[in-house]
């Protein structure tokens, strides 16, 4: 299977490559016996086991995952060349880095009452995922889509294949840090033992400083200088970014991005509810 017209298992007909990254290519397809759309994305590699075991397990994560904000997956198994494959819900809109980007390019900022509204079903995806033993690992803007009011509005966390299921050895390489660099918490940047959810609740700190700030907490294009802001340096304030946020959002943003892991919020449900708190308490309603 490897070009528009091919069918898998009878059903879902590829009609166009929409896509490729690392290890897979992503076509749009037709599911024949409903006639909708869908996103079909077909394993590149089929003879590595790593990525195999890699691709299987971003399945087997949104599948457990069905009914939250999550990419909804409709059927995953194996093209007769024995490849993996995964068909999923075909999405209209853009990343949340886009989305942000354009209110930027406009000379502003993404209100908080529309973070909020955006990024609450990325936290309670995030909370479903952690009672099921899956940590996303790779939480940034680029991993939220955010669906067109056309095609039904609303946003997916997508890019479960960091997601590590708890338990299962890390497919990582050694010295390989997962995740992207401003979003990575300061235990990944050590290499400690362990890694666990709070990972994705430093994440989630950072992706809410990055939306209302119009900047990640430290900026540099030096990994050196951001693994040791990461692992020591100072957290900045927030509300001097962002005039009209209440100063208890700086108490947030220490804690959310605390060095310790046993310092930070340590479930991102808490985080949230204190994030939502702090930001019901400003004096500029729409912030």
């Amino acid at each position: 299977v490897d070009q528009a017209g091919d069918k898998l298992d009878g059903r879902y007909r590829l009609i166009a490559k929409i896509g490729s990254g690392g290890y897979g290519v992503v076509y749009r397809g037709r599911d024949l016996a409903t006639r909708g759309e869908v996103a079909v994305k077909v394993m590149k590699q089929a003879a590595d086991p790593a990525l195999i075991q890699r691709f299987e397990r971003e399945a087997v994560a949104l599948a457990r995952l069905r009914g939250t904000a999550a990419l909804f997956v409709h059927a995953f198994g194996r093209t007769p060349a024995g490849a993996p494959y995964i068909v999923m819900e075909l999405l209209h809109g853009q990343d949340l880095e886009d989305f942000v980007g354009e209110a930027e390019s406009r000379g502003g900022r993404l209100k908080a009452a529309k973070m909020l509204e955006l990024l609450r079903p990325v936290a309670q995806t995030l909370t479903a995922a952690h009672q099921h033993g899956i940590v996303h690992r790779d939480l940034k803007p680029s991993n939220v889509f955010v669906i067109d009011a056309s095609a039904g509005g609303g946003v997916r966390l997508l890019d479960f294949g960091l997601a590590k299921l708890m338990g299962i050895e890390t497919l990582t390489a050694a010295g390989m840090v997962a995740g992207t660099p401003s979003y990575i918490a300061p235990e990944a940047w050590r290499g400690e033992k362990g890694l666990d959810h709070r990972m994705d609740v430093y994440s989630l700190g950072v992706l809410v400083f990055r939306c209302l700030s119009g900047r990640v907490p430290f900026a540099t294009k030096s990994l050196i200088d951001l693994c040791r802001w990461a692992t020591t340096g100072e957290r900045p304030d927030l509300s001097p970014l962002r005039p009209g946020l209440p100063k208890l959002v700086d108490v947030w943003v220490q804690k959310a991005l605390a060095i310790d892991r046993g310092d930070r919020f340590q479930s991102i449900e808490s985080s949230w509810a204190a994030l939502e708190s702090v930001l019901a308490k400003s004096n500029s309603s729409p912030y």
